[in-house]
Formats: structure tokens, sequence, C-alpha cells
């Protein structure tokens, strides 16, 4: 008996069209399971203890994102890593398991979103075919510490398909906003994207408008202020707005408004260019693998200046011509303003992971471009339309096989670290990451290396000075080993384990007194703690 299985039928079942996300999600990123925690993730092991009970909700939703300076407040993600450790354990397979389930929902959200939206199964399964393919999106899916993204935009979705509802529930616009925006603020952009929606969806009279719309604008700006209130008390009004970083992460803090404009459209050029051609992708673009743009002529800034200004007039001009577009427009340049460092400086200069959000909208507007090139063509000529398929298919088994590669840098910390000084040669943190790696081999000449050519790029950066001084300790350096444990204190933003490392170096000498004094600085005068170590 042979059993035929017929994919019209399929493709007309949205279940069966779940299903096959599913599958692709499990296809494409399924090999991720087996990564560990790598760099950033640590952050999540080493606050087990605050976030092992998610019964503490009022004292997870009272902590900053890690640490008090880095002006980060995203309790909903961490209230998220502590249902994984109640339900699924330590183990990292159980974080990747949940990233990949949230994953495929956001793919699911954005296949119903357009189909309700825009009356077209076949617009919207394209749109979340490409969108669950782009290479891109690899950083955020890979690395467990891209859940803050993901629930961004997952949340986003679902406020976006409650406004595509004939009746809107206010609370579930109240909800699902609050739980955008405490997963990761940049989700604030669904605001006017909820509304372009609502544009799109009904254009009737005013009064209506305002009847139907009134209780869930109350509803978004409740849950706007919710946010906001709660994040002032947790991180004070000096972090309400904006961040603190080095030199490392966003130099954009530390150059001039032009500079930081000017930049900012370079990598708008880079971001768009990487998204359609996934060409050279990189975890890190801290300095100075981004040069600061000076001269007004760049041509790199110049055609992101172009693009820009290329989104604004497409969301006005096809607003009622070609709604698609508009959105489409729409979705990219509201997600991008508040990561693009137009406004203010963020926490990073660039990051492939800031791309995840707008992406829906370069997804939609590839989707579009092809369904339009495939009418036209196939009505001059059926052979043109079958050319235009083919081509579609090779793009997605072109992104496809560009992630599944890429998904297996996050493997290690090793692969992360080795790859990352690869595409980022000019790069002050890989070079230091790098130097670790080479460390932790027991390769302390080549460590060496690796870390004064980071120093050289930048001699700010703490971790860097703090991990040359580990070098030299190994090699019995322990006069240079002190001379950069002194620096990696003494930078703008010291590094803790430097004080540590100071004890460790006094302790290896007999000087003991010496030893307890960093120790106390270690443990913020925790005199039985000192004591404990000391005995250890």
């Amino acid at each position: 008996m042979v059993i035929q299985f017929d994919w019209k039928k399929c493709y007309k079942n949205t279940y069966c069209v779940l299903i096959l996300l599913f599958i692709l999600v499990i296809a494409i990123y399924g090999r991720t399971l087996w990564g560990d925690f790598v760099f950033d993730d640590r952050g999540i092991v080493e606050h087990y203890n605050s976030l092992s009970n998610p019964l503490e909700i009022k004292e997870i939703f009272g902590m900053p994102y890690w640490t008090q300076d880095a002006g980060l407040y995203r309790p909903f993600t961490l209230y998220t890593y502590s249902l994984n450790y109640f339900f699924l354990g330590t183990s990292s397979f159980g974080f990747h398991f949940i990233n990949l389930i949230l994953y495929w929902l956001i793919c699911s959200s954005l296949f119903i979103f357009i189909k309700r939206l825009f009356n077209s199964k076949v617009f919207a399964f394209i749109s979340a075919l490409i969108f669950l393919v782009l290479p891109i999106h690899t950083e955020v899916v890979s690395n467990i510490i891209g859940r803050a993204e993901i629930m961004a935009l997952l949340f986003s979705l679902f406020l976006l398909i409650e406004f595509t509802r004939k009746e809107i529930s206010s609370w579930r616009v109240c909800l699902w906003l609050f739980l955008a925006i405490s997963s990761k603020e940049t989700a604030i952009a669904v605001i006017p994207i909820a509304f372009m929606v609502a544009y799109f969806t009904d254009k009737e009279r005013i009064g209506t408008l305002l009847k139907k719309y009134l209780f869930p604008t109350l509803s978004i700006l409740s849950a706007s202020v919710l946010y906001f209130s709660l994040r002032l008390m947790v991180l004070g009004s000096e972090l309400l707005i904006g961040v603190k970083t080095s030199m490392v992460e966003n130099p954009l803090i530390f150059s001039s408004a032009t500079e930081r404009i000017l930049t900012a459209f370079k990598v708008l050029s880079m971001y768009i260019g990487k998204s359609i051609v996934p060409v050279n992708l990189c975890s890190d673009y801290s300095y100075n693998q981004i040069p600061i743009v000076d001269n007004i002529l760049n041509i790199e800034s110049f055609l992101g200046l172009i693009i820009f200004l290329g989104l604004i007039f497409s969301i006005f001009y096809f607003i009622n011509r070609q709604p698609v577009i508009s959105l489409s427009s729409s979705f990219f340049f509201f997600a991008f303003l508040p990561i693009s460092n137009l406004l203010f400086p963020i926490g990073t200069i660039a990051g492939e992971r800031l791309m995840f959000y707008p992406s829906v909208g370069i997804a939609m507007f590839i989707s579009f471009i092809f369904l339009f090139t495939f009418h036209i063509l196939k009505e001059k000529k059926v052979l043109y339309g079958k050319i235009t398929i083919i081509i579609l298919i090779a793009i997605f088994l072109i992104y496809s096989f560009v992630s599944i590669r890429r998904s297996g840098d996050w493997f290690s910390e090793k692969k992360l670290f080795t790859d990352a000084a690869l595409c980022a040669p000019n790069s002050t943190l890989s070079l230091s990451n790098m130097g670790t790696v080479y460390y932790f081999e027991g390769k302390y000449d080549e460590a060496e290396k690796k870390l004064l050519d980071s120093i050289n790029i930048y001699d700010g950066y703490s971790k860097g000075l703090n991990n040359l001084g580990l070098v030299y300790w190994k090699k019995n350096n322990n006069k240079k080993a002190l001379e950069y444990y002194n620096k990696a204190i003494n930078t703008k933003y010291p590094y803790p384990g430097a004080y540590e490392n100071m004890a460790l170096l006094y302790i290896s000498e007999g000087n003991i007194e010496q030893a307890r004094k960093w120790l106390r600085i270690f443990f913020s005068n925790d005199e039985s703690l000192v004591n404990a170590y000391l005995r250890r």
C-alpha cells in the first residue's frame, strides 16, 4: 500500500503549516541543544541563587538585569530563567530547548498575524519561512541569553494579533505589552507598529475608531507606566532612560553627536547587507572592529542615510497604495530606531542580535518582492514563474545551510572566541577572549601575545588587563602580574576578579596581610568570608 502525502491539502491546514515550521526549527537549530553556557550566558549560572525559586517573584522583579550599572531592567526574561531552573534543572540543554520552542512560537505567530491582517496564507507562509531561516538570527537562537530578544518579539506579535481581532481585549493588550517590554526594553517599538495595524484593519469613521481603540490605548499607556515605574524604582532616575557602558562595548558614547549619527548610518547599511547577503557574520563588533566615522562623505554612511530616508518615505507613500510595503518598512524602522544609536547611545555599537526584531520587516519585504515578481513573470510565461520559485528555494537552502553551520559557533566558549577572533581581528574584546582560550590551554606565550595585541588597541578593558596579569603570574613574573592587576582595578569599570587574583598572588608569596587587604575589598569588608577564604 502506497501512502501519498497531499502537500496542497496540508498547506491549506494551518496546523499542518505550524508543524512544518516546528520541524524546520528543529532541523536548523536542533544541534544547539548540546551547546554549553557561553560568554554572557554565564550570568544565568552566576545568579542561580537569585533565580532558582520562581515563587520569589518580588525579588526577581526587583533585580536589575545582572548588574545595577548596566542600566538594564528585564524582569520577565529573568523570571523565565527561574522557571527554566525549576522545571528543567540546571543543564544548558533545558535553556536551549525553551529557546527553540519560543523561536517556533514566533515563526508561528508571525504566520498567523500576517494571514489575519492581509488574508493571504501564501504571503504569510513565505514571510514566516524566510524569517525562520535568516542567518542573522543565529546569534539570538543559538545563544541562551538571546531569549530577551526572542520574548520581546514574541509578546509583541501576540499584541499585534490582538489588534487584528474584531473585539480587542484591553487586558490582553496591557499584558502582552508589559511582558514584551519587561523582556527587553526595545519592544516599545511595537506601540507605533500596533497603531499602523489598527489603521490597516479599520478605516472607519473617527468616532468608531475612538470607541474601538480607546481602552486598548489606555491599556498600552498603563503597561508602559507600570514598566517604567518599576524600572525607576530598581535602577533609579539616572538610568531611567539610557545605559552605562565602557568604550569597549560602545565607543559612540564617547564620540560627538555627528560621529555617532554617521557611524549609526554606516551600521544600518551593514545590517541590511548582512541580513540579505549573510557573509562574514560575526558575534563581536566591539571596539575597534567598526571604526568611528568622522567624514560626512563616507559611502557606507551615505547609503545608510538613503535607506533610513527611504524607510520613512515608504511608510507614508505606500500606506494606502501598498499596505504590505508600508507595514514592512514600519516594522523595520520603528524596531531599528531604539537600537540605532541615532537618538541616544545604547549599550553596544552593533550586534547581529539587534536585527532580530527589525528583520520581521525584511522577511515581509522579501516575501512581497518574490510574490510580486512571480505573478508578473507568470503572466508572461509559465516557465518564468517556475524559475522564480526555484530562486526562492535556492535562497531558502542557502540561508538554511548558513544558519545550520553558524549555529555551532555557540557550542563552547573556545569555538565562539576562536571564530570571533577570525571575523573581528580588530576587536579588543575578541583578541582578549582569544588570549583566555590560550591561557586555559596552558599556551602562555600565545596568550600573552593576543592579550598585548588587545591592549594595544585599547588599554582600558579591565578584564583583559586582569587576564594578562594571570598570564604573567603563571609565567612566574609576579611584578608584571601585580602591575596589570592594578591597572585592571584602576580603570573606569574595574574587574572585580582582579581583587581576588591580587589576593591569590600574595597568598602564593606568603604575604597574608596583603592578601587580607584585597580580600576585604573583594568581599565588601565581610570579615567572616575573608577568614573562610584564607582557611581553604
